[in-house]
């Protein structure tokens, strides 16, 4: 860490990484993206211009070896999540990795694994556990405002606009 800042790299030009990383890190002191690298390296360009990223990095590869980078994010899709979660661990990065964390549950437990043995942190981005929002509904559960809970009922829909998305590519 750069001084108490956290230094994030990004792999991918990622349709969520604004809302998920880059607008939350710009309105902190302490956590700032300071690189990005993407498989098209004009499209990781136009990113950082755009969102105000300084370094582009011409691989992923380069990314999570890039000594000014002490986290990555990695939002590519979910079947590359493992494979680059393991290779920035290898590196000395913490990671925060989108959902779904892993494809399988072999995947997740040799993540796990890998962050526990090196003592670095591995997170999955499930922003809304830490939604302020998220602690009123347990703290007005904790306190019995509702009476006795007997069943949680939720659901979460995602339209899927274009079924050729690289995120639904399960060779990659």
């Amino acid at each position: 860490m750069s001084g108490d800042r956290l230094r994030i790299g990004c792999l991918g030009a990622a349709k969520i990484a604004p809302d998920a990383l880059i607008k939350p890190a710009a309105g902190t002191e302490r956590a700032e993206v300071v690189a990005i690298a993407a498989r098209d390296p004009e499209r990781a360009r136009t990113f950082a211009e755009e969102h105000g990223i300084a370094q582009v990095d011409a691989s992923y590869e380069a990314l999570i070896r890039n000594p000014n980078v002490d986290a990555v994010y990695n939002p590519l899709p979910a079947s590359l999540h493992a494979e680059w979660t393991l290779k920035a661990l290898e590196q000395g990065k913490h990671v925060l990795c989108e959902k779904p964390f892993a494809s399988n549950a072999a995947e997740a437990e040799q993540m796990v694994t890998a962050a526990s043995d090196s003592g670095l942190v591995l997170l999955e981005a499930f922003h809304y556990r830490y939604h302020p929002l998220a602690n009123r509904i347990l703290e007005v559960l904790a306190r019995g405002v509702l009476g006795d809970l007997h069943q949680i009922k939720g659901a979460f829909c995602v339209s899927i606009p274009d079924p050729e998305d690289i995120r639904y590519d399960l060779s990659i």
